[in-house]
């Protein structure tokens, strides 16, 4: 049985998504560097425990100027939570989003969204089903893209380092209707893996690698960003 965990551990740790060569495919590199503060609300009463918070902000560039790197992005999320059950909770939340298009004029995006989390325990496997509904408010024209999405994630301890964590995981984004942000149908595919160490009980750092392509509709070819991902994470 141990050797058929640490096999998949492996599988988990060095999986990477394929990039299989097509017409009409732009490969490029990205970063996505992010902070993130979450916790409850027991500070205020014992009986809100079952409330929790969160806020990250998130940097993101990418090579697709040239040889050159540039910022298209910084998202700031907020969201308050709650633990239905030991498996079960719900989310509301906000995205705020500067984004600077490649040649194309800077625009903000506002970005309510609605999250339901299961995440269900398997001996030393930690299983987590997110399925998010997006709405997309482009401030500069009122476009609006409707956008629900499902991710599926993996993740088990590495037996080799303590308080060490490696994760995979998929998420697919659809569009509901024709928009400015995209047309109706399967929007992106996202593949990830990589590690978490954590610290202390509160603070943690990861960093990983995702595999984003994004399916382009209109003019222009998909895009498949190779991103390195960084978070670091405190739990108050």
């Amino acid at each position: 049985m141990k050797n058929i965990q640490h096999t998949i551990i492996l599988c988990m740790l060095f999986a990477t998504p394929l990039s299989c060569p097509a017409v009409g495919l732009n490969d490029m590199f990205g970063v996505w560097g992010s902070v993130s503060l979450k916790g409850n609300f027991n500070v205020i009463s014992p009986e809100l425990e079952q409330f929790k918070w969160s806020v990250t902000n998130q940097t993101r560039t990418r090579d697709d100027a040239g040889n050159d790197t540039r910022f298209t992005e910084n998202i700031l999320f907020s969201q308050v939570g709650y633990q239905i059950n030991e498996h079960a909770s719900i989310w509301l939340g906000y995205v705020h989003d500067w984004l600077e298009p490649l040649n194309l004029r800077p625009f903000q995006e506002s970005r309510p969204y609605q999250d339901f989390v299961w995440i269900q325990t398997v001996n030393d496997f930690k299983l987590k089903f997110r399925t998010r509904m997006d709405e997309r408010i482009n401030q500069r024209s009122g476009s609006v893209g409707y956008r629900p999405r499902q991710l599926v994630q993996i993740s088990h301890p590495l037996p080799i380092i303590e308080h060490l964590t490696t994760y995979t995981g998929y998420e697919a984004l659809f569009y509901l209707n024709n928009s400015e942000f995209g047309r109706q149908g399967i929007a992106e595919n996202r593949v990830y893996t990589g590690l978490n160490y954590q610290f202390t009980g509160q603070l943690g750092f990861s960093i990983g690698y995702m595999g984003q392509h994004v399916i382009r509709r209109r003019s222009g070819n998909d895009i498949f960003t190779h991103n390195i991902q960084t978070n670091i994470h405190y739990r108050f």
